[in-house]
């Protein structure tokens, strides 16, 4: 499932894009009521036979058909617009948002112009939007999204790292409970197991959302509830293991080990997960008031890889924490076995 789903992460071309709007010979984004417009559209991931059929500019019930002017070889597709609304009040202006059918696709770049009142301020007839009736998950590629672009591919990385992570450490907290009421020092054996796979996953998970989020929010570690939350969690873990290592007899340290496994567990959950939802100014997909992946980014095409990768990406781990209760459990037959 690994290998199906990572080399078609790697091989799988991403449709076609937007990646950048401006004002024609200006740094502006700033349209004109009645006067035209013309806007340079950078495209993404093109082919020979790439052609606009369509374009237009649309916030809520507001829609402004435009025209294609051109598109040259380098990708850049030239568009125009002469806006005109009747009494542009709080809902007309601000942030418009661009639209492109190319045949295939809609392509979207979201807030691409601000629209504010000009000299012709009147209401014009806007014709009616053609109805596009193509399926895009029946174009072959993952979707391609402004800001991700070709990044969104680590959502087969960094997000099943996730799922990984609470799976493990969910795991741990059950056989914590499990010891708790026996007495057995393998439940305890295997909750530990399930810890180490577990910080190490999270350790992986925030490698690849540090290189996500320094293509993407263009900082290393930005400003995020949900990012100093995991960072929290994992120093609460390795105190953990720093609270194991410094007891000796067995049994106190499975006892301690597990009141206190149950004990961060609930806390780890709530600063990852509840938090983040919380909070208003959270960048995470589905946290703070934002967009998920499911709504927005996902299609069909992305989601055959990435449910395979999340499955693959459980099992492994799981399988490495076993592999570990095996080795130490028999490290500590050998400990006793010297001994006597």
């Amino acid at each position: 499932m690994l290998a199906y789903a990572l080399a078609g992460g790697l091989f799988n071309p991403l449709k076609t894009g937007i990646t950048g709007v401006r004002i024609a010979g200006s740094d502006s984004f700033v349209m004109i009521s009645g006067v035209k417009t013309k806007l340079e559209v950078d495209v993404y991931n093109f082919g020979a036979d790439f052609t606009a059929k369509q374009v237009l500019l649309a916030k809520g019930q507001h829609k402004v058909l435009g025209k294609v002017e051109g598109f040259n070889p380098e990708g850049t597709l030239t568009v125009s617009f002469t806006p005109a609304i009747k009494s542009l009040g709080f809902e007309a202006q601000g942030p418009f948002s661009l639209y492109v059918n190319n045949g295939t696709h809609w392509m979207a770049f979201p807030g691409a112009v601000v629209l504010k009142p000009g000299p012709l301020d009147t209401l014009t007839a806007v014709p009616a939007i053609q109805a596009f009736n193509a399926d895009p998950d029946l174009i072959k590629g993952f979707p391609n999204r402004p800001i991700l672009n070709e990044s969104i591919r680590n959502l087969l990385y960094h997000v099943p790292m996730w799922f990984t992570m609470i799976t493990l450490l969910t795991m741990a907290a059950w056989y914590a409970i499990k010891y708790l009421r026996t007495g057995n020092l393998d439940y305890d054996l295997k909750s530990d197991s399930f810890i180490r796979m577990g910080i190490l996953t999270g350790i992986l998970g925030c490698i690849t959302g540090m290189f996500w989020a320094r293509v993407t929010w263009a900082a290393w570690w930005p400003r995020d509830p949900k990012l100093n939350g995991v960072a929290i969690g994992m120093l609460m873990y390795l105190a953990y293991m720093l609270l194991r290592s410094g007891l000796r007899d067995e049994h106190q340290r499975a006892r301690i080990g597990a009141v206190y496994n149950l004990f961060v567990f609930p806390i780890f959950i709530a600063l990852i997960w509840v938090m983040p939802k919380l909070a208003g100014d959270s960048l995470h997909p589905g946290a703070g008031g934002t967009v998920t992946f499911k709504q927005y980014d996902m299609d069909n095409t992305l989601r055959s890889y990435f449910y395979p990768a999340v499955l693959g990406w459980i099992i492994l781990f799981t399988w490495m924490s076993q592999m570990l209760f095996r080795y130490r459990k028999l490290e500590v037959e050998t400990i006793i076995e010297s001994e006597s």
